[in-house]
């Protein structure tokens, strides 16, 4: 039997586990068990940031110059930050931060 489980009777009901929501209950014994949980939607928070993120290879070269490895590394790595705490501070906790952000930032 080639590719078979081992685990479980029936490999489905492993992969229904594995992509769906559960939680994980440890029983006496070696093994615990898996017992569904419903699903909820929470929409908030979301982060709103859609900037792409600095890539190093943008750094290599500027205006057709090449630039030393480590000064373009310190710059992409100052890019990255700076990208990092815009998208953190994009992050909205309810619909009324969310417009205004939206207010704020849409240009």
């Amino acid at each position: 039997m080639a590719g078979g489980n081992f685990n479980m009777e029936d490999p489905g009901k492993q992969e229904q586990v594995r992509r769906g929501h559960h939680r994980y209950e440890p029983t006496a014994g070696k093994h615990g068990t898996y017992v569904p949980t419903q699903y909820k939607h929470q929409e908030y928070p979301k982060m709103l940031g859609k900037w792409p993120k600095p890539e190093l290879k943008n750094f290599l070269v500027v205006n057709g110059v090449a630039i030393p490895q480590d000064h373009a590394l310190q710059q992409w790595q100052t890019a990255i930050a700076e990208w990092d705490r815009a998208m953190s501070s994009s992050v909205v906790n309810s619909r009324q931060e969310e417009q205004l952000w939206l207010k704020e930032n849409v240009s």
